[in-house]
């Protein structure tokens, strides 16, 4: 199964970006993946937190597992609840965890935070004030059920969240945001993209 790879460019193209993140990199980038830059991309290439927990996740997945890590990477995917409790229990006390677990949850908020604040302004630039209104008004809940405890669907968490009213699936099947006037893909690719991280 592919996975995102952190691709850095040594070529003489100063139109290019420095930094990729593609399953294939191109020619002239390097691939320097590992969980220690994973999580640098928060610094060096603007990601939050949440891209850079998934992508470590996916190279660790796909390069042998937590048992092949370094012991610095050990740390960092334990400390980021990456890992099973069994693994984090090898490195670290429940205290130490609980402690890991409070940056954990402010961590992923902020950056849910972060993705909604992208979505917002993606939206509203694109619809009428009365469109994007009533967008707003609709999905209010479904915002804060996402921001604040992390519940984006049915299909993952057993409660409608706001990726079910954008796709109109579970409770929202044969409404939610495909049954607005305003829909079309493109927007909704939009909007998916930004709650992504993308």
């Amino acid at each position: 199964m592919s996975y995102l790879k952190i691709g850095k460019y040594y070529g003489d193209n100063d139109s290019l970006p420095v930094y990729q993140f593609k399953e294939t990199l191109d020619t002239d980038y390097l691939d320097i993946s590992n969980v220690t830059h994973w999580y640098g991309a928060q610094d060096f290439a603007n990601k939050d937190y949440l891209f850079c927990r998934t992508g470590s996740i996916g190279y660790m997945d796909n390069n042998g597992g937590f048992s092949a890590l370094s012991l610095d990477e050990k740390q960092l995917m334990a400390q980021n609840f990456c890992v099973s409790k069994t693994d984090r229990d090898t490195l670290y006390t429940d205290a130490e965890q609980e402690a890991y677990w409070d940056s954990f949850v402010k961590n992923s908020q902020q950056a849910r935070q972060e993705r909604w604040d992208k979505t917002k302004s993606f939206v509203s630039y694109r619809l009428s004030i009365s469109d994007s209104n009533q967008l707003a008004d609709e999905t209010f809940l479904l915002n804060n059920k996402y921001i604040y405890y992390g519940i984006e669907s049915f299909a993952v968490d057993g409660v409608d969240g706001i990726f079910d009213w954008i796709n109109g699936t579970a409770s929202f099947s044969g409404s939610g945001f495909p049954s607005k006037s305003y829909y079309d893909e493109s927007l909704k690719q939009g909007i998916l993209d930004c709650l992504n991280g993308i």
